[in-house]
């Protein structure tokens, strides 16, 4: 057996040196790397100032098959080298023979380089082994990553982290999110279009924790609405919802509904322009649920319900439930089909309502008997500031109640009465009213039937009332003369600048006055003079 296995070993050494030939290192490369390492792991002892260099190894051949079997470590080796013997079985006895020089299999922690200390470089390390060279002593530490890759074939296949090479992936904050409480509602969402299949919205995704949630025109279906109506039901960040334009209808509402029973958070909600009212017939598919919600969440502050067709059969079903919000402070209903069968309703809600401050009825079909019983619930309202009643048809009639709303109503502060089919009679009868009003900040009456004369008393009765607190009067779409447009000069003068007006064309000189032309209605000339007179001696307005 012996014999054997000293013939096997001269025959590896006579075919290693055409193998070895084709092993070329990068002496550069591998130099400095040993030096480094050697540096960092090398140590002197104290009887020598200094210490004979390493012979490097670059290159295995036929002249130095010897000295590599009798080296004592094999830090100095090129990796190719000892990775081709291990996987070639020719060299398998020269492979053994290695493999006995190499330690024991343990990590050995050394200093970094530019770390080390004045007393940890004499200091040998108890991992390292000692090599006699002459008179001094060295103590070299192995190198684990050697023997590693030599004993674990295995080992460079093995993949790394996320963590262990430094850069920053999606996937880890996949897997944080994952793993932690989701307190945004953001992983819930994910996890609900996933299974339905659908794309997610990101803007929601994005805003998820506002204050503001805008959702306007996004032509969400109902599994949309679904789908944001279960996030937001747990949410307490977001206090405004805006869902307007996207045509929900009866399961859609119902979703709604159900969400504002479990969140009170939520003080302002939009949902103009969703068709959710029943157009001629009455009744809609989602007016039941949306006076459900109304109904049972009394959070609610603000509700704009503008552009969804309600009737007056659905002005009946809403009010009532407005009736059990205490804290309802604005509400619109513009743009809707409300005609002359909802005054009633309408009205007595108005002047019952102790918390209501703002309401917008403009563009509907108000009318006749149904805008008297309005305008009487607004003059008896103490608590309105702000009301909207442009585009109806309140006419001569609820023109007169208009002006008795402004002449008693002391906590009016804005009134928005344009394009109603008021006359100068009207106006004049808003002039009388102003001269003793001094509530009323915001004052629109453009596109009415109402002449230059009709416009000139309005503006002769502000500049005469010294405690008006009037900023803004708006009178578009209204021919005036330029007597008209002094007296708002005027009056920009008295209150320092601070009132704006607005008004049509500007007749010339040369035309007759409306009160003594015989192409308009007549109108009073002698309280205009009267009026003329007192507004000339008007002093400065403080307010």
């Amino acid at each position: 057996m012996p014999g054997k296995s000293q013939q096997r070993a001269q025959t590896d050494r006579i075919r290693l040196p055409t193998r070895v030939n084709t092993l070329k290192v990068d002496t550069s490369k591998t130099t400095s790397s040993i030096m480094k390492r050697d540096f960092g792991t090398t140590t002197i002892n104290s009887k020598s100032k200094y210490y004979e260099p390493l012979k490097i190894i670059t290159e295995v051949d036929e002249t130095n098959i010897e000295e590599i079997l009798n080296l004592p470590d094999l830090s100095r080796l090129p990796t190719a080298f000892l990775t081709e013997i291990r996987q070639d079985k020719v060299y398998e006895t020269i492979f053994k023979e290695i493999q006995k020089k190499l330690p024991p299999r343990h990590v050995v922690l050394t200093s970094p380089l530019g770390t080390l200390t004045e007393h940890d470089q004499y200091k040998p390390s108890s991992s390292s082994h000692p090599v006699t060279t002459g008179d001094d002593e060295i103590f070299i530490d192995y190198d684990t990553s050697i023997a590693n890759d030599i004993s674990s074939p295995t080992s460079s296949d093995e993949s790394i982290s996320p963590s262990q090479d430094g850069y920053d992936t999606d996937i880890d904050s996949e897997i944080t999110t994952s793993s932690s409480h989701d307190l945004t509602g953001r992983r819930q969402y994910q996890d609900l279009c996933l299974q339905s299949k659908a794309i997610p919205c990101s803007y929601f995704m994005a805003h998820i924790q506002d204050k503001e949630m805008t959702l306007r025109y996004r032509q969400f279906s109902t599994e949309d609405i679904g789908r944001i109506a279960k996030v937001l039901s747990t949410n307490i960040s977001i206090e405004r919802l805006f869902l307007d334009g996207n045509y929900l209808q009866q399961q859609a509402a119902r979703y709604i509904s159900e969400m504002f029973i479990s969140n009170d958070f939520i003080t302002e909600l939009s949902l103009a322009d969703n068709r959710l009212g029943g157009g001629g017939s009455g009744g809609g598919e989602g007016i039941a649920e949306i006076c459900k919600m109304l109904i049972i969440n009394r959070n609610l502050k603000k509700i704009n319900l503008s552009g969804n067709r309600f009737n007056d059969v659905d002005a009946t079903l809403l009010i009532e439930a407005f009736e059990h919000n205490k804290t309802l402070r604005e509400l619109n209903l513009s743009h809707n089909c409300f005609g002359e069968e909802c005054g009633k309703v309408l009205g007595t809600f108005i002047s019952g309502n102790e918390s209501l401050q703002a309401i917008d009825l403009s563009w509907n079909n108000i009318r006749g008997r149904s805008a008297i019983d309005i305008a009487h619930g607004i003059k008896e309202n103490v608590r309105l500031k702000r009301c909207n009643l442009e585009m109806n048809g309140f006419g001569p009639t609820g023109g007169q109640i208009l002006a008795d709303c402004i002449q008693q109503n002391g906590a009016l502060e804005e009134l928005n009465i344009s394009s109603n089919r008021l006359n100068t009679q009207n106006a004049f009868a808003i002039a009388q009213a102003l001269l003793s009003n001094d509530s009323l900040r915001v004052l629109k009456i453009g596109n009415n039937q109402i002449n230059s004369d009709g416009a000139l008393v309005i503006f002769l009765c502000v500049k005469a009332n010294e405690s008006n607190i009037l900023r803004e009067v708006d009178f578009s779409h209204t021919v005036v003369t330029q007597e008209t447009l002094d007296t708002c000069e005027d009056i920009v003068k008295l209150k320092e600048g601070k009132f704006q007006y607005q008004t049509g064309k500007v007749t010339p000189r040369i035309l007759q006055s409306n009160s003594i032309s015989e192409c308009y209605i007549k109108t009073s000339e002698d309280f205009l003079k009267k009026l003329r007179v007192k507004a000339a001696n008007a002093k400065p307005h403080f307010s």
